[in-house]
């Protein structure tokens, strides 16, 4: 007899996010400018969302498409505020101009 769990095992993290600008307005919530990563490739197509990090409530999970990606360091306010309206807007950057921007959601646990 086995006492395998049929929890199907959580995807490792692929992408530490370190290097991005939070911008935050009351009116239009926090917004991330960020180079390119590949974690949010596939665009609206495949739904992100994010939840608070386990490890440090200052940190979030991003996930899309089976991958999941870390962002390091928002301030509490910012990410309290984010978790309230369900949403941060992502805005990933080329050479200096804006190449693709994509909703993450809330995942409540």
């Amino acid at each position: 007899m086995s006492n395998q769990s049929s929890q199907k095992p959580s995807s490792p993290i692929t992408e530490t996010i370190t290097k991005y600008e939070a911008l935050f307005a009351v009116r239009t919530g926090l917004t991330i400018m960020m180079p390119c990563i590949a974690l949010l490739d596939g665009g609206t197509k495949i739904p992100a969302s994010f939840k608070v990090s386990p490890d440090n409530p200052r940190d979030i999970i991003i996930e899309a498409g089976g991958k999941k990606g870390l962002l390091k360091g928002l301030q509490k306010e910012h990410l309290d505020a984010s978790i309230a309206r369900g949403f941060i807007m992502f805005y990933e950057t080329k050479d200096d101009e804006v190449v693709r921007c994509t909703p993450c959601n809330y995942q409540k646990a």
